[in-house]
């Protein structure tokens, strides 16, 4: 009889029982033993061949397996864990409309990810960083992604003052950031390699509409409030040094996030009978408040804001009117504008309601992280990491999503390309009527 004396494939070595002296015989490793001498070499031939068909059976079928795993997720047997992205933002407080709508961008954009496999068939997740636009929970935040190692990128944070603060934490782990809303200057100027944004710069947004303020509004005497935030202060500060530069009179003010009562700067801005008012403040409700008792105090002055002013719901519906002929710098082309958005707007707003002013940001960062992760995991997604995920984003180049330009990342991890926009407050909507290039 015939046996595989309990070895594996590779190594198996035939016999064929004869008496208790059995005679090895064999080209390529099987001893074989027979009771005949009678045929016996082409006995040998037949199961030499058999062997060898059953070798490359076997390999073929590993290999078939191995390229399944990979493919689907698989490796050794075992599932991969999914791989996670970080979402930080506010989702709760003062700017949660603007930061539940980012998260409802970033889910959507998972979503779709996920239904056209993942990465290389890993699953991915989203992971909710609630920072309330507070830095000090923006840092707990960032450490939180950054003890989770399956988490290989984050969107977010969405204000500068928490950008600011939580960036040491996210370079400490290798975590690569993209902000789709973060402008303040200094973010890319401290040397973090992990930080990235979609959005301008301050230094590019103030000077564009100290432009438009003096070229096209022709005010010759300003006065701009800021409410002391990082992001506030900092694009005040920006238009201010611009309008300096061209000679305008200017008078400045500063309230508080919390304030409600906006009497007192507002009675030294009337005494001030300014051409214009620009707001540094970074809550388009509490913008609407300041709106409605400039009115009740007859106070008659144009109005002008920066980019998270563009919100219909906070600002336009909050003021209840007193937002009409308001300007709004915006650090992006109004999507609904932009053809290739459509599908996003209509299956966004058919899900969730109206859009806020980072909508179609967020939903751009986050398919922009997923092409990087695809990029980085290759042919494996099993050999992901923080690393690779890093260097895949710092090297998008030209990339064609919603927001109606090509997006690329300079050194620093700015946005290249991008431009300025103006829009002014017409019958409850925004209507564009300035361009400018994104220059710094």
């Amino acid at each position: 009889m015939f046996l595989f004396g309990g070895q594996s494939a590779g190594s198996a070595r035939l016999h064929a029982v004869s008496g208790k002296n059995p005679t090895p015989i064999g080209s390529w490793g099987c001893e074989i033993r027979v009771k005949k001498r009678g045929g016996r070499e082409e006995m040998i031939k037949r199961l030499n061949r058999r062997f060898e068909e059953m070798q490359t059976l076997v390999k073929i079928v590993s290999a078939a397996v191995l390229i399944l795993c990979v493919a689907t997720g698989f490796v050794y047997g075992k599932e991969l864990p999914p791989v996670k992205i970080g979402a930080a933002g506010p989702f709760t407080g003062d700017l949660s409309k603007i930061g539940l709508d980012a998260l409802n961008a970033i889910q959507m954009a998972v979503d779709e990810a996920n239904a056209e496999g993942g990465i290389r068939g890993r699953k991915i997740e989203v992971v909710v960083g609630d920072d309330m636009g507070d830095p000090s929970k923006g840092v707990l935040v960032a450490e939180k992604f950054a003890m989770d190692r399956n988490v290989l990128g984050v969107v977010g944070p969405m204000n500068s003052a928490t950008a600011a603060a939580a960036l040491p934490a996210y370079d400490r782990a290798g975590l690569v950031i993209i902000s789709q809303s973060a402008t303040n200057p200094d973010l890319s100027e401290r040397g973090y390699r992990v930080m990235h944004r979609i959005c301008p710069r301050d230094d590019a947004q103030g000077p564009a509409a100290a432009r438009f303020i003096v070229e096209e509004v022709k005010a010759k005497v300003i006065y701009v409030i800021d409410d002391k935030s990082t992001y506030g202060q900092g694009l005040a500060d920006q238009v201010a040094a611009a309008l300096e530069r061209m000679g305008v009179k200017l008078e400045r003010g500063q309230i508080s996030s919390e304030d409600r009562d906006f009497s007192p700067i507002l009675t030294r801005v009337k005494a001030a009978q300014p051409d214009l008012v620009y707001l540094g403040l970074s809550n388009p409700a509490q913008a609407a408040g300041l709106l409605k008792q400039a009115v009740g105090l007859g106070l008659s002055t144009k109005f002008m804001g920066g980019d998270c002013m563009k919100e219909k719901d906070q600002l336009v519906a909050g003021a209840g009117g007193a937002a009409e002929g308001m300007y709004i710098t915006a650090i992006g082309k109004d999507i609904a504008e932009v053809p290739a958005a459509r599908e996003f707007i209509e299956k966004f707003e058919g899900k969730y309601g109206a859009m806020s002013v980072f909508s179609g940001q967020s939903y751009e960062a986050t398919k922009i992280l997923i092409e990087a992760l695809r990029a980085a995991a290759g042919d494996d997604p099993a050999s992901l990491n923080r690393a690779k995920v890093l260097d895949a984003v710092h090297n998008i180049r030209d990339y064609n999503g919603i927001l109606g330009f090509p997006i690329s990342f300079n050194e620093k991890g700015d946005v290249l390309g991008a431009s300025i926009y103006v829009y002014q407050v017409e019958n409850d909507d925004f209507v564009e009527i300035k361009e400018y290039p994104a220059e710094v």
